[in-house]
């Protein structure tokens, strides 16, 4: 039997995110993983009596609960933990921290999951956001959208302690030669092209933009075809989805990387890019200019003209290597692979 401390470790989802983050517990605890299935949603109640029994057989024997994202997933363990006096962390990602109803994106845009979003946040122990901008953000991005953004602002009151833990980034792993870029290219990834992450993602911008430069190439490296081939641009390639063991070569291949999101946390994507030597190209949004610095250009308003002319200017630009290799450096000083690591087990075994 294992003398190891235990972690309950609850997510609605797998992702590569999640799954590093359970191979960084599992160095220090035994982690018991509960897995929340929330579709189809009218089966959310019954995911939610059966995650009851799974957690009440296990809580009173680990030393605490990790929760990734905040949700219908999240009510339970909080309630319970606040119940048998364990503490209770959540890993804010994104969209527990959000409210963009034109997009139909983010917790608070629904009002059973918003209630639901905010009881978690304010009972749990501690948050854990990947970004301060989850905290609290001013959207000046897409006017169409809420301004006030962040669990501050959308879970208010909320006075439960919170310390930022960004992502960590295998600099080794994502690397590139310079001379192996192909010339004005742009590449950008998406779980989607499918509404509303196509909106989210800034695609239907992407596809807007490329007409107006027929010597660049588009790619939007994606999971599904939702997008017919008659409807996309010349310059414009939807690629299928790669193993992430191989997305650093084929990301390595391209000289610009667009995240003109209008809702992030911190884009996994976005930093394994610029650690390829992408120079980024980026909305005024969230983590967004924070990741970019000035290593970049940032897109400043979700608006045509100034999508085209933040393009213009980076293609005319004659200092691309120095863009790219400070892009590279950014993320290595900005995001160490190991300081999640130590930042997080060391909360958790406080």
């Amino acid at each position: 039997m294992s003398s190891r401390l235990k972690v309950l470790y609850i997510t609605a989802f797998n992702s590569s995110f999640i799954g590093k983050d359970k191979i960084l517990l599992e160095k220090q605890f035994e982690v018991i993983p509960i897995l929340f299935n929330p579709l189809p949603k009218w089966k959310t109640p019954f995911s939610i009596l059966a995650q009851f029994f799974k957690i009440i057989s296990k809580i009173n024997s680990v030393k605490c609960v990790v929760c990734q994202f905040a949700g219908f997933h999240t009510i339970l363990p909080v309630f319970l933990g606040k119940l048998f006096h364990k503490k209770v962390y959540l890993i804010l990602l994104g969209a527990e921290c959000h409210n963009f109803p034109n997009i139909r994106h983010g917790n608070f845009r629904k009002k059973i999951l918003g209630i639901v979003t905010s009881y978690s946040l304010r009972n749990a122990y501690k948050l854990l956001p990947i970004d301060i901008s989850l905290a609290e953000w001013q959207n000046n991005y897409d006017d169409s959208e809420p301004k006030l953004q962040g669990f501050l602002n959308l879970a208010a009151p909320c006075k439960t302690d919170f310390e930022v833990i960004p992502h960590g980034f295998d600099a080794y792993k994502f690397n590139y030669k310079a001379e192996n870029k192909i010339k004005n290219s742009f590449i950008t990834i998406s779980s989607s092209v499918a509404p509303p992450v196509y909106y989210r993602k800034g695609i239907d911008l992407i596809l807007k933009v490329a007409p107006f430069f027929p010597d660049c190439t588009f790619s939007i490296l994606c999971k599904n075809d939702f997008l017919k081939i008659e409807e996309l641009p010349k310059n414009v390639t939807l690629l299928n989805a790669v193993p992430y063991d191989k997305l650093a070569e084929k990301i390595a291949e391209f000289e610009y990387y667009l995240q003109v999101s209008i809702a992030e946390g911190l884009p996994n994507a976005l930093c394994e890019a610029m650690l390829c030597g992408c120079i980024p190209i980026g909305s005024e949004s969230f983590a967004i200019p924070y990741i970019i610095g000035k290593t970049g250009y940032l897109v400043k308003k979700r608006e045509l003209e100034e999508f085209k002319a933040v393009i213009t200017t980076a293609i005319n630009s004659n200092n691309n290597l120095q863009l790219a290799a400070e892009s590279r450096k950014r993320i290595q000083e900005l995001f160490p692979l190991d300081a999640r690591e130590n930042r997080l087990l060391a909360i958790l075994m406080n």
